[in-house]
């Protein structure tokens, strides 16, 4: 008996998928969403200013334009000239007469009508011709920088003795804000982190990994680490011969931080 041996042959299939289509498949899952918390804190610090502007306005009247700017060129080198011997360097009196610009550096009075006689001698007054006087008045002001803060009363008494009386609040800067701001910036970081444990204590769970830590919100367009505000403080006259006194405020250094951490459950 013969018998046949026939061989079993089988085919096999091996599908190759591209590692970028596994990759790109896991990014189309949805990541799972993790529980934070936000929170944000200020902090403020007063400095002493170390500088003090005021500006000054005032005006002088002529019967022509270049008179009158003569006139208020003249006012100017005066004050000038009374400040310096204060102790005031010419470079801290600058000039802002664009302010001006908007409405007119010179501008044009117009006096009221009066009537004048006729040259023609003996003529009867009651064909005098009406007649305006006209005058013209230049504007100036100028700010004067005080970085020796017990002269402010002079600088102001001086201007009101040469006849200026339209004077601006004294504006207290401080240039010297770094100190201040580490230490805004250190107390404003422990607190907002303080924040969220106090809500991650009371939800039941625990702080994780930062996610972020900034002095910019989220929704904010434009970096801004800290900011100074100015303070604003008027001179108080006194009695005759007593010279003005004015109180010198503090500035605030002010700093808001705002920190996002991970929330995540207790062991």
């Amino acid at each position: 008996m013969l018998l046949l041996h026939r061989p079993i042959i089988v085919f096999a299939s091996v599908a190759m998928v591209p590692a970028d289509a596994v990759t790109q498949a896991r990014a189309d899952r949805p990541a799972p969403e993790v529980p934070e918390v936000r929170t944000a804190a200020t902090v403020q610090r007063n400095v002493q200013p170390n500088l003090a502007t005021v500006t000054l306005q005032f005006s002088a009247d002529g019967s022509s334009p270049k008179e009158a700017g003569r006139h208020l060129a003249s006012r100017v080198d005066s004050l000038r000239r009374a400040l310096a011997t204060l102790g005031i360097p010419r470079d801290s009196i600058v000039n802002r007469n664009q302010w001006y610009w908007w409405r007119g550096r010179i501008e044009t009075v117009v006096g009221p009508v009066r009537y004048a006689p006729r040259s023609k001698p003996g003529s009867d007054p009651r064909f005098n011709y009406p007649v305006q006087d006209t005058t013209y008045r230049a504007h100036d002001a100028v700010e004067v920088r005080i970085r020796d803060l017990c002269k402010i009363g002079a600088v102001l008494d001086t201007a009101m003795g040469r006849g200026i009386t339209d004077i601006s609040n004294v504006r207290f800067a401080a240039t010297e804000v770094a100190a201040a701001q580490d230490q805004a910036l250190r107390a404003a970081a422990v607190r907002a982190r303080a924040q969220a444990v106090a809500i991650a204590t009371a939800s039941g769970l625990q702080l994780g990994r930062v996610l972020s830590l900034s002095t910019q919100a989220d929704y904010a367009d434009r970096f801004d680490e800290f900011t100074l505000s100015g303070a604003v403080a008027t001179g108080t006259e006194g009695q005759e011969g007593v010279a003005t006194v004015v109180v010198q405020p503090s500035v605030p250094v002010s700093v808001t931080v705002y920190g996002r951490w991970e929330l995540v459950s207790k062991p």
